[in-house]
């Protein structure tokens, strides 16, 4: 195991309340001390500290950010049946690129993750191809056809099973989502539908299915779902996530759940960079494709200010790699492990609309505590997962350089700044920019 001693880096740890200059010794995995000095002859004392022949590397930190890993829970790996889009080793390295440490993938793939066997089989093949921590979201309805729930006493039990939801497809059935909610609340599993109108699920409601709210135009259903779900959640005791929300009457109807819910914090949401900072109007020839589209410019603004407020729980990519061929065919979907830390630095933190904390816990600490999951934070002993921040780092999107096999992104030649120079995965550097070991030390006793 690597032991790293992080020297005068800005240690950005809201969980532990701190925002500071501070010396991190990283050793066997974890975080073993912050101070504000640590010297080289003491990181190297102790018990097996500095591994085998007691070599200890110096990064010096001066002008860089530390942060706990990143954590997205919205990404579509596309493994298994659809490996020429995307696979548990490139979607990792791109994950690792983009600073994230942790990533929940959705069940959208073939077969649908819907049963103990196929979440094991992934599991364990993401385990040894992913350099980042890959967690599942299974299916709460049987191959995700919105007939019939899936097996969510058993699904409950494994530890790579972190949320139930049926991605793009929402549950068009009152009842039925009713009968999930409370079988999730039984089980303490977390639900996170994604409240959109799909092919699916419109041709079902066609066919007669009882949605339980008024109806409107194709692909304007997003509040109507996310103001039943909350009230199914609600009357049920479960938890529930909304995914990539994107209208400003949806966050009004979230407003109203969390004003008058006895438990407001049961329900949380997350935006996407994408409809953030992008619009249909910025688009006369047409916008990109991806689902919930792009909104209008009013839609945008009330995102914006609503994670301006500090209303938005999380920020998540909705990575969705699609091949060349798919997109020129109508495929939907957009990428974003790769970009979104530097679009979050450019437009929200460095303009001052973001704090430098309040970004850490939006794109860490609180989607790690919305799906329990052992990361988002630094604190003496917690797994060393982290990202190495340059703030100041000047760079151009460019879509061949991506480690992902895909390209679709709509910030192809956008200007950032800030961004990953290093990311960790228990103490194991599984990104690094060149420009960072010019910053690296070896130190022996």
């Amino acid at each position: 195991m690597t032991t790293t001693l992080f020297r005068n880096v800005r240690l950005v740890d809201p969980a532990a309340d701190i925002d500071g200059y501070l010396d991190v010794l990283v050793a066997e995995g974890k975080v073993r001390r912050v101070a504000t000095h640590i010297s080289p002859d003491e990181a190297l004392r102790g018990p097996r500290r500095g591994g085998e022949g007691g070599c200890l590397t110096v990064v010096e930190g001066h002008g860089l950010w530390l942060w706990p890993g990143l954590v997205d829970v919205h990404v579509h790996f596309r493994e298994p049946g659809f490996t020429e889009k995307e696979t548990f080793r490139t979607g990792g390295m791109a994950a690792a690129a983009g600073g994230y440490t942790s990533v929940v993938c959705e069940p959208n793939t073939e077969p649908p993750i819907d049963s103990v066997e196929v979440a094991r089989r992934l599991a364990e093949q993401a385990g040894h191809d992913s350099p980042v921590h890959v967690y599942f979201k299974a299916a709460m309805t049987r191959a995700r056809q919105g007939r019939k729930p899936s097996d969510i006493r058993a699904l409950s039990q494994e530890e790579s099973i972190v949320a139930l939801s049926d991605d793009g497809d929402p549950v068009p059935d009152e009842g039925l989502m009713g009968s999930i909610c409370r079988a999730a609340a039984e089980m303490r599993m977390l639900l996170a539908p994604h409240c959109e109108d799909s092919q699916q699920a419109l041709k079902a409601l066609a066919a007669g299915a009882q949605a339980g709210f008024q109806r409107g135009e194709p692909y304007t259903n997003e509040a109507g779902y996310i103001e039943r779900d909350l009230r199914l959640a609600a009357a049920a005791g479960c938890r529930i996530h909304l995914s990539h929300v994107s209208l400003a009457r949806s966050l009004e109807a979230i407003e109203r759940f969390k004003r008058e819910a006895p438990n407001p914090a049961a329900a949380t949401f997350e935006v996407t960079p994408h409809h953030l900072l992008l619009c249909a109007e910025d688009f006369p020839d047409g916008a990109p494709k991806v689902n919930p589209p792009l909104r209008s410019a009013e839609d945008r603004k009330a995102l914006r200010e609503a994670l301006a407020s500090g209303r938005v729980d999380a920020i998540a990519s909705d990575h969705a790699p699609h091949t060349a061929r798919d997109k020129a065919t109508g495929a939907s979907g957009l990428i974003g492990l790769e970009t979104t830390l530097g679009l979050v630095l450019t437009h929200f933190v460095l303009p001052g609309e973001v704090s430098v904390s309040r970004a850490a816990s939006l794109l860490s600490l609180s989607p790690a505590r919305i799906f329990s999951l052992p990361a988002g934070t630094l604190k003496r002993g917690s797994p060393a997962d982290m990202v190495l921040i340059d703030p100041s780092l000047e760079w151009r999107v460019e879509p061949d350089k991506f480690r992902s096999k895909s390209r679709n992104t709509p910030f192809a030649g956008w200007e950032l700044r800030g961004g990953a120079v290093a990311t960790y995965v228990r103490g194991q550097e599984v990104f690094c920019t060149p420009g960072l070991e010019e910053r690296k030390e070896t130190a022996a006793p």
